[in-house]
């Protein structure tokens, strides 16, 4: 099928056959007809396609038949052949008829771009890696061995305590490494210190550390035969009365215990936390209730003989801890402790009532037992 392109030239055409019209003689006039040629035939797009690609195929194997197979050496090419032979180089600069051991000589073709790209990538990726092992160790020592990361300095935050950063700053961490220091160990040695509620250690590059710490805050004192220390609400011993800042402001309780039993107590020791909160509010509510502020408060421990039980039982002793409100009047108030089932406020309330009472009719008060709930037990003075 051809396909008409471009403008339509019209040519006249004649018709040789002649009818005569009715009416006249002679026959009539020829009657014309219009016949259009195209200017241009043009080919479809597929023939035109097939045809080139059919003029391809025969100009490659008029080449393939004008070039030789010979056999090639590697030293020839410098590249080795994927197959036996390889088509013939041919060069304007051998001269026709030069001959060589091996029959026709031909000149070695120079290397293509892309193997010398190649061999470019991979001199450079030699070259790296060889600088790589010999600057990564340079620089891994001079890290861990060099003046430039040893710690020079250890900042303290959270507290003004002078004696707590000194103790913070002489645990022996200025000069090592800040590589190779230990954040989590140091913390926790930081925080096992009695003045230290918690603490955190964070590297300050280059050469410095950062010690962040919440301190405890001591509540009051507690008074043995070896010192006075102050305790935090939690029982923690935290330091000696005279290295506490606040120890003029801070109430004592007087441990009359027995020696051997408060040898224990010292920076870093455990009270029952109960028990400190016990004589905390003993020094805050008895103030409101009774008026008297300039009291005693002492920690003893009874001892009480039990004869419960068959007669032919022992006798059993039961050694129970008090807390003994020690009046510049001159009586004594027992109070018991945190553990005694009447409320701390129940026994409160019943010393201001006998305190009222003995005022009113003149008594002189010796001991006031309160650690039996209701039955409270008096007595007086000669």
């Amino acid at each position: 099928m051809t396909e008409y392109r471009g403008e339509i030239r019209e040519q006249i055409a004649f018709w040789d056959v002649r009818r005569a019209e009715p009416g006249k003689s002679g026959g009539g006039q020829p009657r014309q007809r219009v016949v259009t040629t195209p200017q241009k035939i043009v080919h479809p797009a597929g023939w035109t396609a097939m045809a080139e690609r059919r003029a391809r195929q025969r100009r490659m194997r008029q080449r393939q038949e004008s070039s030789p197979l010979v056999a090639r050496a590697l030293a020839q090419t410098a590249v080795r052949a994927s197959s036996g032979q390889m088509r013939a180089i041919r060069s304007a600069a051998v001269k026709p008829g030069s001959w060589s051991k091996g029959g026709p000589m031909t000149p070695i073709p120079p290397r293509s771009s892309r193997l010398q790209a190649r061999q470019s990538r991979r001199w450079r990726r030699l070259l790296a890696a060889l600088l790589g092992l010999i600057l990564v160790p340079a620089g891994v020592l001079f890290a861990l061995l060099g003046p430039a990361f040893r710690i020079q300095q250890i900042t303290v935050i959270g507290t003004q305590n002078q004696a707590l950063i000194a103790q913070i700053q002489r645990l022996g961490v200025q000069g090592q490494n800040l590589f190779l220091v230990d954040t989590a160990a140091l913390s926790s040695r930081i925080a096992a210190l009695p003045l230290v509620e918690t603490a955190s250690v964070e590297r300050d590059w280059p050469d410095r550390l950062q010690v962040i710490v919440s301190e405890r805050q001591p509540v009051l004192l507690w008074k043995t035969a070896q010192g006075s220390y102050s305790v935090d609400r939690s029982g923690v011993i935290l330091a000696p009365a005279s290295s506490t800042p606040q120890a003029g402001q801070l109430q004592t309780v007087i441990d009359a215990r027995e020696q051997k039993i408060t040898a224990g107590i010292r920076p870093g020791a455990r009270l029952e936390a109960a028990e400190v909160t016990f004589a905390v509010e003993v020094f805050k509510e008895v103030p409101v209730l009774t008026g008297i502020s300039n009291f005693t408060l002492r920690y003893e421990s009874k001892i009480y003989v039990s004869n419960a039980g068959p007669s032919t039982q022992q006798p059993q002793t039961v050694s129970h801890t008090t807390f003994v409100i020690v009046s510049p009047a001159g009586w004594v108030a027992y109070l018991g402790g945190p553990d005694d089932v009447n409320p701390l406020a129940n026994r409160l309330r019943e010393l201001q009532q006998i305190l009222v009472m003995a005022q009113q009719k003149g008594l002189r008060l010796a001991t006031i037992d309160l650690r039996f709930g209701l039955n409270v037990a008096y007595t007086l003075q000669p």
